[in-house]
């Protein structure tokens, strides 16, 4: 791993950490106002319906976009490179117009067959209509930050796009703060809205010092365009499934029950928070150096940086995930249960995210593989095994979801992310000839044996806090983050003694650091 990627990561990781904290008060914000309520349930699944319709596609131009313009950068001239971006931007643009009007002109009859559960109350239905023809305008302005930040980050600029998420939440949270109890779930809608343009507008001005202008200038026949494309489908296939199962958990939770969207959101965005920090980070930063090295031919220094990105997702994962199994209660009682989120929407989160958790840790390999793909202009291995999760996944909620109700769906998420994952780490290997199986293994061993260990004393150590403090909110707080501090001293020191590489080479660089600040 190089100092730039390195670089790179700590900071995205800074300002990740900070989105996910104003995040986790949005989220708290959202449960405190609405609760586990029909109006949480309509708001979570108008954004799950523009991710199913846009999120494909913005992860199509992304993950295709990036590779093409590094080659621009290396090899091409300033010119052919902002002709090149501005005919993306533009036929982008002409497309998600095209699908903003669809979904407007269509948005009944897309509820009606995407939340069943809504059809039973004609106010709350009516009120998901007018939702979702809200929520549909921001795809314009999510499309042209996708495009904005592909361009930045192609250029190794990581610090702008990473701070984007800190500006979304903080006009969201004011809206919570100030506004929701006059303006409802219809004022949220256009904060998020208004959230989405400002995120876009603050990424304008670092394109154009990057020396790039906007120009309306189109070719749809550009052989880097029809490239890209051809490139893309597999990647929308792929991720089509993706948004389709998201969709399908939702669209089976509306017919478990008021608020079970909502405990779906909510046990998701606590599990998906050190993966929001930690493993966000390394897969932008590592997807343009893979490319870099592909298209170098480089494989010493692409396998080198695979499994380094790999080993360092795993280092957090781990045991983040044991300790947010072990504690999952009092840590969904401190961040949702006041106000409007209740004892019963606690424990239901609770459970569901004791579920989400074991596919946590391989969320991030699986980000990670995909980019490895992609990097090599390889979009249809990715598609394939994308195919078999949600196959998989689908099957797995229609039979769970009778048996366990909600946490039945977070369950079924979780197997299908680690069988996806294991097929595409299989694949890989195979395609380039050992990725460096042997000391992934190894590694992952270590950290396994690790984090049960941990979690052993966690779960102790927990015990214990319960029953000198108690329950409530002050208790958990002491539990949660005594038991953090203990386990990170567990995890660490076992990591220590088994001397990770990973572990070893980011000790050795704050010891030079301390070595040059003395």
């Amino acid at each position: 791993m190089n100092k730039k990627l390195l670089k790179g990561s700590i900071i995205i990781i800074i300002f990740t950490i900070l989105s996910k904290l104003l995040g986790f008060l949005r989220e708290t914000l959202l449960a405190f106002r609405f609760g586990a309520s029909y109006d949480t349930d309509i708001y979570t699944f108008a954004i799950g319906l523009v991710m199913l319709i846009f999120g494909s596609i913005g992860s199509g131009i992304g993950t295709t976009f990036i590779p093409i313009l590094t080659e621009f950068i290396e090899k091409k001239s300033k010119e052919d490179r902002v002709r090149f971006v501005n005919n993306v931007i533009n036929i982008v643009g002409i497309i998600v117009i095209g699908f903003i009007l669809f979904g407007i002109i269509f948005s009944k009859y897309i509820v009606m067959l995407f939340a069943p559960g809504f059809r039973g109350d004609l106010v709350v239905f009516n009120r998901a209509v007018a939702v979702s023809k809200m929520m549909f305008i921001s795809m314009i302005f999510i499309a042209m930050q996708s495009i904005f930040t592909g361009i930045l980050q192609s250029h190794k600029e990581f610090t702008a796009p990473a701070f984007v998420g800190v500006l979304m939440n903080v006009v969201i949270i004011s809206y919570l703060a100030l506004l929701a109890g006059k303006f409802g779930i219809l004022g949220l809608t256009l904060a998020t809205i208004l959230a989405n343009f400002v995120q876009f507008v603050f990424l304008v001005p670092k394109f154009k010092g990057l020396g790039y202008r906007y120009e309306f200038y189109f070719n749809f026949k550009d052989e880097n365009i029809l490239r890209m494309v051809k490139l893309m489908v597999p990647v929308i296939i792929g991720t089509s499934v993706s948004q389709v199962n998201f969709l399908v958990d939702r669209m089976l939770a509306t017919t478990v029950g008021e608020g079970s969207i909502a405990v779906l959101n909510f046990a998701n965005k606590l599990n998906m928070f050190v993966y929001g920090i930690f493993a966000v980070a390394i897969t932008t930063v590592i997807y343009p150096t893979l490319s870099t090295y592909s298209a170098q031919e480089n494989l010493k220094a692409y396998k080198d940086a695979l499994i380094k990105g790999i080993n360092v997702i795993l280092l957090i994962m781990l045991p983040a995930t044991m300790w947010m199994m072990v504690l999952r209660q009092p840590i969904v009682d401190i961040v949702f249960k006041r106000g409007a989120f209740d004892n019963n929407a606690a424990y239901l989160t609770s459970l569901a995210l004791l579920f989400y958790s074991p596919g946590m840790i391989f969320v991030g390999v699986r980000d990670v593989i995909g980019r490895a793909f992609y990097s090599i202009k390889d979009t249809k291995t990715p598609m394939i095994n994308g195919v078999v999760g949600v196959v998989l996944n689908i099957i797995l909620n229609i039979v769970l979801v009778k048996i366990m109700g909600v946490s039945g769906l977070a369950l079924a998420t979780s197997i299908s992310v680690i069988v996806v994952t294991l097929l595409l780490i299989r694949s890989l290997n195979r395609k380039i000839e050992d990725i460096g199986m042997k000391k992934l293994i190894s590694s992952f061993n270590k950290m396994l044996l690790s984090s049960l260990v941990m979690g052993a004393v966690v779960f102790v150590l927990n015990k214990f806090l319960q029953l000198k403090f108690g329950t409530g909110f002050k208790g958990d707080v002491i539990s949660v983050f005594g038991c953090a501090f203990v386990g990170a001293l567990v995890y660490f020191g076992m990591i220590h003694i088994f001397k990770l590489e990973e572990y070893v080479y980011f000790v050795n660089i704050v010891k030079k650091k301390l070595k040059k600040a003395a």
